[in-house]
């Protein structure tokens, strides 16, 4: 009796068992994360349409002529466009950030990366318009033709793309290097590079310089900013040399009763005169000194054509000193790419007699 009470106890506990099991849902098999390219690309069509919209909706140029004269209603308009302008670059460094993550195991990676390619020209496209029309409010006669913090709004944007370009050169030299490179997708994706000259700094320096009290506005800029903030300010002090050329544009009517191209003064070449090259009077600047050095009359080029305009917009240069060839160097610092960033170099225009540019070499450090 007891015997079979043991095999009922055992019988019943393998019963419950079972039927536990049976009612537990099966266990699913791990499965791949979920394709979001799809979803990414629809987002990507919307950010292209309103990108497209603000590019066909930049100022015409009769616009900025009237927005340089003071037009309030121009003023008003093209500061609309200006925002959309800047909006149209984040869309685009948006599309670029987030098509990578998506782009492996995508069956949508043709459309992705030519969705890709088109928002690297597309932005470099918004970068020039915004550009421009932040320049043409910046120099409007009204003189509060657009805000500071506006313009600081721009750099920041500027900024942000240029991040975003040096994160994706950084990831696709990683990805490079990886030993299944060659079927890796990412090697599909290319860097574009940022404007030679950065946007909106033009801009930025002519307010300042036409609002000196405003510089120290730039101080509470944040760190991000700290490059584009000293940039800002050599573009406004540039602008606040005092220039002995008239504007490049001016034309021959602006300089001044007696004067043409046929008179203008001459500059030495044997050196450079304390002012940065240009002599006090308007005849022969001679080296430190205000001595020859004895082996004749100094070189000479004429103030005039390419020469006239480069020290109209650039000021005295830091140099200027002879070159092979008979020609004439004028050495500027400026910002030049390198790569997908900028870089400081040193800069030779040389010209001939005439005063015609022959061509720009970089100085070697």
């Amino acid at each position: 009796m007891r015997r079979s009470a043991l095999v009922l106890c055992a019988l019943t506990f393998v019963a419950c068992v079972t039927e536990s099991q049976q009612a537990r849902p099966a266990e699913m098999p791990p499965t791949a994360p979920p394709d979001r390219s799809q979803a990414v690309l629809n987002e990507i069509d919307r950010q292209q349409r309103w990108t497209r919209e603000a590019l066909a909706a930049r100022p015409p140029a009769d616009e900025l002529r009237a927005v340089r004269e003071g037009d309030a209603e121009a003023i008003s308009d093209t500061r609309k466009r200006l925002r959309r302008l800047i909006t149209a670059v984040e869309r685009t460094t948006w599309i670029r950030d987030n098509v990578p993550p998506v782009l492996r195991g995508s069956p949508y990676s043709d459309r992705l990366v030519a969705a890709f390619d088109e928002a690297g020209r597309d932005r470099n496209e918004a970068f020039a318009a915004a550009d421009e029309t932040g320049r043409a409010l910046a120099e409007s006669r009204t003189r509060d033709a657009v805000p500071l913090d506006e313009l600081k709004r721009a750099l920041q944007v500027a900024h942000a793309a240029r991040v975003s370009e040096q994160k994706l050169a950084a990831n696709l030299g990683r990805a490079a290097a990886a030993p299944n490179a060659a079927s890796d997708p990412l090697q599909r994706l290319a860097t574009v590079p940022m404007p030679p000259d950065p946007p909106f700094v033009a801009a930025a320096g002519r307010y300042i310089a036409s609002h000196p009290a405003e510089e120290r506005a730039l101080d509470s800029w944040p760190a991000q900013l700290a490059q584009e903030r000293t940039q800002v300010r050599a573009a406004a002090a540039a602008l606040r040399l005092p220039q002995r050329e008239p504007a490049a544009d001016a034309g021959m009517a602006d300089l001044g009763p007696g004067m043409d191209e046929e008179n203008e003064p001459i500059i030495g070449l044997e050196g450079e005169s304390p002012d940065g090259g240009m002599g006090a009077d308007a005849g022969v600047a001679n080296a430190p000194g205000g001595t020859s050095s004895g082996q004749g009359t100094p070189a000479a080029v004429q103030v005039s054509g390419d020469l006239k305009r480069l020290l109209a917009r650039r000021g005295p240069p830091l140099r200027i000193a002879p070159a092979a060839d008979g020609l004439t160097a004028f050495r500027y610092r400026e910002q030049r790419p390198c790569g997908v960033d900028q870089c400081v170099v040193t800069v030779d225009y040389l010209f001939n007699s005439a005063g015609r540019l022959i061509r720009s070499e970089v100085v070697k450090p």
